[in-house]
């Protein structure tokens, strides 16, 4: 028996930074996706998910996507093809596979990043290919990026494989370093809208890189060391809309570097982490427009029973919102799924990708 688990994540500092090379603070939590397999005599690999109540059957030769859909079968197919890309003439054992998750779909929570992280990390130690965590990362975003198609940064393949509260700088290769381990009091909700990351990147990426490249050229300067005043004294320059989306961005990125100092202290100050947050949905909001009613109604509600802050967290118009509260107070977590009628969850930090063999 094989067995495999990786934890779902939240953004909490730097939504969509991470495809334009900037920092970003995201915290793996204990809402987790499982793997368990056994071999046997054919050649396919049979995988039912015991959630969705989804079975498919892969060869165990497979060589190319056996559709252009982003569906639950290609996604598991991607991740054979990436480890095959990685590691040349790879041959795959005739697996029964089981998927079990907590994590809701299409909730923001990057149920698809711990779906291909399990998955290759499970094939790693069937095969004992003995790769590491940012190898892991990689191949699972190979796997959703590159194959499949989907427009996504790296920050959510590296917080399932890694675990924990990361800061990662997202080039090639990222950087990262692990922040200290903190008792965050957070309250995930689901809006109950479900997000397409593939829509919502595919129309937001372009319009902010667009309006990125153009502040560049303006200031003769890389994004990373443009603040909000190059923003300003360039308006003229812009497009209205530009002009916003750039404000947006540069104040995700400033609010993100403020955070992670925070975070470094011994005694980090919550309340100020809470004002970070919700000063991130602002931005997300008013200038990057990926907020919506309900994602603000929750924060609102959030904050009306002592949250800190909150802030959506997942590409956007949809998904879910993450709240850090001073204490963890099971009252309030029950108190907002009963008023708001939305499912609930008290998170703890957890740790990153595990295998396991019995």
């Amino acid at each position: 028996m094989y067995f495999s688990s990786a934890p779902a994540r939240v953004c909490l500092y730097g939504e969509h930074q991470d495809y334009l090379e900037l920092k970003v603070i995201p915290a793996a939590i204990n809402l987790r996706l499982n793997i368990s397999s056994t071999k046997k005599n054919d050649n396919k690999i049979n995988i039912q998910s015991m959630d969705v109540g989804n079975a498919v059957n892969i060869p165990i030769g497979i060589s190319s996507l056996s559709s252009n859909q982003k569906n639950f079968r290609n996604y598991l197919e991607s991740g054979l093809l990436a480890l095959k890309k990685r590691i040349k003439n790879l041959d795959f054992p005739p697996l029964k596979v089981k998927i079990q998750s907590d994590i809701p779909i299409a909730s923001g929570l990057s149920s698809s990043a711990a779906l291909l992280v399990c998955w290759i990390k499970h094939l790693d130690g069937i095969l004992k290919l003995e790769l590491d965590k940012s190898e892991i990362a990689e191949t699972a975003y190979d796997a959703e990026h590159n194959i499949l198609g989907i427009p996504c940064g790296r920050m959510d393949q590296y917080s399932s494989s890694f675990g924990s509260i990361i800061s990662l700088i997202c080039t090639k290769p990222p950087l990262l370093s692990l922040l200290p381990e903190l008792e965050l009091n957070l309250i995930v909700i689901d809006s109950n809208t479900p997000k397409l990351t593939s829509e919502v990147h595919g129309k937001k990426v372009s319009e902010i890189k667009k309006a990125v490249l153009e502040l560049e050229k303006a200031t003769e300067l890389n994004l990373k060391d443009i603040s909000l005043d190059h923003v300003r004294s360039n308006e003229q320059r812009l497009s209205k809309h530009d002009f916003k989306i750039l404000e947006g961005v540069v104040s995700i990125k400033t609010d993100t570097e403020i955070a992670e100092k925070e975070l470094l202290k011994s005694n980090p100050d919550f309340h100020k982490l809470g004002k970070l947050l919700t000063s991130q949905h602002k931005s997300l909001r008013d200038n990057i427009g990926v907020s919506l009613p309900i994602l603000d109604k929750i924060i609102t509600k959030g904050l009306s029973k002592g949250a800190l802050g909150g802030k959506l967290t997942g590409a956007g118009l949809g998904g879910s919102v993450v709240l850090l509260f001073e204490d963890n107070n099971n009252k309030t977590k029950h108190e907002l799924q009963k008023e708001l009628g939305l499912q609930t969850w008290s998170v703890n930090i957890d740790k990153g990708v595990i295998f396991e063999e019995s």
